[in-house]
Order: C-alpha cells, then structure tokens, then sequence
C-alpha cells in the first residue's frame, strides 16, 4: 500500500499545476483528503490520494511534470547559450531583438528542440539539457530570417517590387 501526496504552491505555483488539477477533475480522480499545509514558508494545497487508485494516472501525471521541468530547463539553457555567445552575427541580433519578440524566438526553439536527443543524465544522474550551442545559435538566424522576410512580405502586400 502506498500513499501519494500532491502539493501545489499557494504562493509560487509550478507551470504544471493547473494542467494536473484539469486531469484530476477530467477523470473524476477525487482525494481521500485534502487540506493545506505550511513547508518551508510556503502555503500549498495539499491533495491525498492512495497509490492503487491513482494506478496509471501517476505515470500521466509524472508525464505531465516532467515535460514542464524540460521545458524550463530547455528555456534556461536557450537563454544562456544567446546571452553568452561570443560569435559576432549571434551576439548582434540577439543584442537588437526586442525582449518580446526575443522570449517568442526562445518559445519557438524550446518547442522545436524538445526531443528526448536534448537532455541526457549528469553524474548525479539528474536530468540534464545536451544542446549544441552552434546548432541553437544557427537556428536562431534561421528563424530571425525567416520573421524578417515574413514582416518584409506582409508590409509589402499591395506594392510592386521592382
């Protein structure tokens, strides 16, 4: 017999939060008890459940954690690897990039780059991101390219190039 708990921040809730609350309520998946609870200076809810009756949603719900911890890891890491670079086209265009339209360019990568190939184990056997900066800062020209061609050719409509 096992016992699960699921915590949610009052004050700092996880990106995953309301998603694994909206599958609970989906699958009509109701807690033994809940209540809240004070750690570490926070407030969280707290839901209990017993481990047979979740069953098969745990490996959902775990599945659901794990995507947003990857997608924030990808997000540091992409954002690292533009801040830091040191080749000369990178360090200009990410330099010139409104913040906007630079968090919707590192939305685009983290989407196009979150494949298993893109994390690995460090020695603690924690999960890790394993991008190549080269590769990141290519497609980051890339896709800055192709947003100024689409501006180019939507500001265009109606005109005549000559």
């Amino acid at each position: 017999m096992s016992a699960v708990f699921l915590a949610f921040s009052k004050e700092r809730p996880a990106p995953e939060d309301e998603a694994i609350k909206a599958y609970l309520d989906a699958h009509e998946l109701i807690p033994k008890a809940q209540g809240t609870d004070r750690f570490e200076d926070q407030e969280f809810d707290v839901m209990y459940f017993g481990g047979c009756y979740l069953g098969k949603h745990l490996d959902v719900i775990r599945d659901m954690q794990r995507q947003a911890v990857e997608q924030e890891l990808l997000t540091v890491a992409i954002e690292c690897i533009l801040q830091e670079t040191t080749v000369p086209e990178t360090r200009r265009v990410v330099d010139q990039t409104p913040a906007p339209q630079m968090q919707a360019l590192i939305a685009n990568l983290v989407q196009e780059f979150h494949q298993a190939t893109s994390f690995g184990a460090n020695e603690a056997g924690y999960l890790k991101v394993t991008l190549e900066p080269a590769v990141i800062q290519q497609r980051f020209l890339g896709l800055v390219g192709n947003r100024v061609k689409l501006v180019f050719r939507t500001s265009c409509i109606g005109f005549e190039l000559r």
